[in-house]
């Protein structure tokens, strides 16, 4: 689910415009796995739960985040929508997919985690993709 779903939505959006898919995608993961490598040790787990924790999170990590990541920098792009206004969107959507994880039992937090660390930690992983986008926009690599 946290891989193969996303990426039908990914593929639809590569189909459209490769280069954002290309470009975003990897800092998506990246971002998505430095987190939840921290995270797993000492915040979170998500189920199911193996003997390297950090495994739970593998799928989340190619699939749901860097999809998303990917589509963040297409609405900024195509749909001119407030950078604001965007990142909180994508935090609050984000956080609540968590949410409904935290209380349906396939995610847990521990030693005084909670929803708004999360929500924290969404928006900075957001604001790190966001500056990579401003990056390639400096450099000629994407268009504002």
């Amino acid at each position: 689910m946290g891989f193969i779903i996303p990426w039908i939505f990914g593929f639809i959006l590569y189909k459209k415009e490769p280069i954002i898919v290309l470009l975003i995608a990897p800092i998506g993961m990246t971002v998505a796995f430095m987190l939840n490598e921290w995270g797993t040790n000492y915040f979170w787990q998500f189920e199911p739960t193996f003997r390297n924790r950090s495994l739970s999170a593998f799928p989340l990590n190619i699939g749901f985040y860097p999809v998303l990541s990917s589509f963040l920098i297409y609405f900024k792009i195509k749909k001119k929508v407030n950078t604001i206004m965007l990142l909180l969107c994508f935090t609050l959507f984000t956080t609540g997919f968590e949410g409904v994880g935290l209380v349906v039992g396939r995610v847990e937090y521990f030693n005084g985690w909670n929803i708004i660390g999360t929500f924290i930690s969404y928006l900075i992983a957001y604001i790190v993709i966001y500056g990579y986008y401003r990056i390639l926009v400096k450099h000629q690599v994407l268009k504002n």
